[in-house]
């Protein structure tokens, strides 16, 4: 009888063993698993090519050249490249080691969505705000694209410039000294201001007609020079319409700051055609002041 329930102990022990031995495993190849994940790979995951062009940037820290392809087959093989990359996970900070020549991609993807890299310095940098450490000299690539379809843009329009320009200048555009007064007779104040939005009131007196868009911009006074600020979110896009002031009224108007993500203490302006209406920044407080 002990005998037996030796045998019974014996057998329960070791099955008690094998499942424990069986849970460990799984979830030491789940902890691999989302590590493999997390290391990145595949950063062009869900781009669309039979549907969407392919857009690779370069930057010298001076001029920002694209080349687009628009065949499908093409595009494949340039994802495929991209793709293949190792990548490990890096945290945010990681951004302050780019450095020129910076490169760039832009793809629709299968959900609709932007999908847009940037890379430098051994580091990318995902439009959903992933870092990542890997192989970034992609100027064999480049050189492949050569004589496919080529423009030059401003910086505004790099990949990411929102989120790169916290640690790189050199995605601000200096704004252009014609924005330094308003037109005489044609006022921009700030009626209210909140963490995502500003309010302004826009008054003409200037004996005619004004008509202004949807459109705005953002511009931030650093060391006394204004410079244009990139905007954060993705898939932005404006209404072209024209608002029609007649002389003698004015207008309110909202504009939406959550495209610019979080605002950096400092002094800002919002630009309206030839408009603009300056505001302060402070640790966790807006406001507005009038400055035509």
């Amino acid at each position: 009888m002990v005998k037996t329930e030796k045998i019974l102990w014996k057998k329960k022990y070791i099955t008690v063993l094998m499942l424990s031995l069986l849970i460990l495993a799984a979830v030491l190849y789940g902890i691999r698993n989302d590590r493999r994940n997390d290391n990145g790979g595949n950063i062009l995951a869900g781009a669309s090519p039979d549907t969407s062009a392919l857009q690779m940037y370069y930057f010298d820290g001076e001029t920002v050249v694209v080349r687009t392809l628009y065949d499908s087959g093409t595009e494949k093989e340039v994802i495929k490249k991209i793709n293949v990359i190792p990548l490990l996970a890096a945290e945010e900070d990681a951004l302050s080691q780019m450095e020129p020549p910076f490169y760039g991609f832009w793809i629709s993807g299968q959900d609709g969505f932007d999908i847009s890299v940037a890379a430098s310095g051994g580091v990318w940098l995902k439009n959903d705000g992933a870092v990542y450490y890997g192989d970034t000299d992609l100027s064999v690539l480049w050189e492949q694209m050569e004589g496919k379809d080529e423009d030059t843009w401003n910086v505004l329009n790099f990949p990411n410039a929102g989120r790169l320009s916290a640690y790189h200048t050199i995605f601000l555009l200096k704004a252009d000294e014609q924005t330094a007064e308003s037109p005489e007779g044609l006022t921009m104040t700030v009626e209210d201001i909140g963490t995502s939005g500003i309010t302004v009131r826009i008054a003409n007196n200037s004996g005619e007609e004004f008509s202004y868009g949807e459109y705005f911009s953002l511009q931030k006074q650093i060391d006394g020079q204004w410079y244009t600020i990139p905007v954060r979110a993705d898939n932005v896009g404006f209404q072209d319409i024209a608002h029609i002031l007649p002389d003698g009224e004015s207008a309110s108007e909202t504009y939406n700051l959550d495209l610019y993500g979080t605002l950096e203490p400092g002094i800002y302006r919002l630009v309206v055609e030839t408009l603009f209406a300056e505001f302060l920044v402070g640790h966790g407080r807006m406001a507005g002041f009038d400055s035509n």
